[in-house]
């Protein structure tokens, strides 16, 4: 039986923290390594455009799917275990694809990696929340998505650079070395399971079933098993949250996605610096404001975040020179800088420590599917329309996550 958990100090900078931060970095440096570099790898070995796309698209895609089962899992086994044993799974999965030169065995351990990506993750964010004090926990996420980002900076240019100068291979086996660096600091977490047993989910369910009168209609008993058996993929009362969250990365999704050939297309050269700059932004945005975090409520954070996000998309679809799309990176930067971390700190915070393996996958599946469906979305859209025109109409899924925001509960703090 596990041993009840110390109670935490109102500190955040420990061990185990500072371990799970640097294990984040290195798993988000080694995939932004790799990712851009994979397409050209693929078509060295014959592989046609179609194949190369549905490889891009298959890490999120699988890591999607992985996402209800991670929750049920970072619930109920030891966290730290589940975390650093997927990330062994994905060190293994892209040493296999990154040595072994061929098409199929890209596909089925890239498909392998999305998924133990998937529950790596999930169970990585619970654990940000036990090795920080519940007062910190905005605190916390914050500064841990900065890792995230902090890779996106320096990941793509050093994929590129070493495969010009040493080959793909030679990429593909660095990101793996980063990999291994990162199951190595998870491993090394200094890890305490907390006593959850008597609040999980199915004690929990139990105890209301028990209080509920003998005579249920065979009809209120099948909703109640419906009800139960979704509550134990997905946590019902943070899909708001998760649909807003879905909103940010869609953003996110389809300026990464097209913004380059957009800027092709209207001859805007220079247009790498965007990236750079509102990464650099978003760093700097999170580290001065995540203490903030902490007690910030929804609306302070989302108001301005949706109205910047919604401003991002109108610069770029009207753009005609770089400086109005470095402008569009300000906005993307408050954007993402300052609705992700507040959303993933609510969701965390609006469950019991029993139920956060639920609530970490439920919030990564709108992430993944904002990522993936935008770019599928705005590609159909640019076909019709044109690039400019797309970028102006995908202003919609924000504007409509903000004026439901603006009608719900949680806007009137009643969260």
């Amino acid at each position: 039986m596990s041993k009840p958990a110390k109670p935490k100090k109102d500190i955040l900078w420990s061990r185990g923290y500072l371990l799970l931060s640097v294990s984040n970095f290195f798993a988000w440096l080694s995939y932004n390594m790799v990712t851009p570099v994979l397409t050209g790898y693929m078509e060295t070995l014959g592989a046609t455009l179609t194949v190369c796309g549905i490889v891009g698209g298959l890490f999120a895609f699988t890591s999607l799917l992985s996402r209800p089962v991670s929750g049920v899992l970072a619930d109920r086994l030891n966290r730290k275990w589940l975390a650093g044993g997927f990330t062994v799974i994905m060190t293994l999965s892209l040493l296999i694809y990154g040595v072994v030169p061929s098409v199929p065995m890209i596909m089925i351990f890239r498909g392998l990696h999305g998924i133990a990506f998937g529950i790596s993750s999930t169970a990585g964010l619970v654990l940000v929340t036990e090795s920080a004090a519940e007062s910190r926990m905005g605190e916390a996420i914050s500064y841990y998505s900065v890792m995230s980002v902090a890779s996106m900076a320096i990941g793509p240019g050093l994929g590129i650079g070493v495969s010009d100068l040493f080959g793909h291979q030679a990429c593909m086996l660095t990101g793996t070395v980063l990999l291994a660096l990162a199951s190595g600091a998870i491993l090394a977490f200094p890890y305490q399971r907390p006593e959850a047993e008597a609040g999980r989910p199915e004690a929990e369910a139990g105890k209301l079933e028990a209080g509920r009168p003998e005579a249920q209609t065979s009809r209120q008993k099948a909703e109640t098993g419906r009800q139960r058996g979704i509550s134990r993929l997905v946590d019902v009362s943070l899909m708001d949250l998760s649909c807003m969250n879905a909103s940010f990365t869609m953003l996110n999704g389809i300026v990464s996605t097209f913004l380059v050939t957009y800027a092709a297309q209207k001859s805007i050269e220079g247009v790498s610096i965007h990236f750079t700059l509102n990464a650099v932004l978003l760093i700097a945005l999170r580290i001065l404001l995540a203490k903030q975090m902490n007690t910030w409520p929804l609306r302070k954070s989302l108001f301005p975040a949706f109205i910047t996000g919604i401003l991002t998309l109108a610069v770029i679809g009207t753009a005609n020179s770089l400086a109005l799309l470095l402008v569009a990176a300000c906005f993307k930067a408050v954007a993402q800088g300052l609705g992700q971390p507040v959303l993933q700190t609510e969701a965390m915070r609006s469950v019991p420590p029993a139920r956060r393996g639920i609530a970490s996958s439920t919030m990564y599946i709108g992430g993944d599917l904002g990522q993936a469906v935008g770019p599928m979305i705005g590609g159909a859209v640019a076909d019709v329309t044109g690039y400019g025109n797309m970028f102006l109409l995908c202003i919609l899924p924000l504007a409509i996550a903000f004026i439901a925001f603006l009608f719900s509960r949680r806007n009137r703090g009643q969260s």
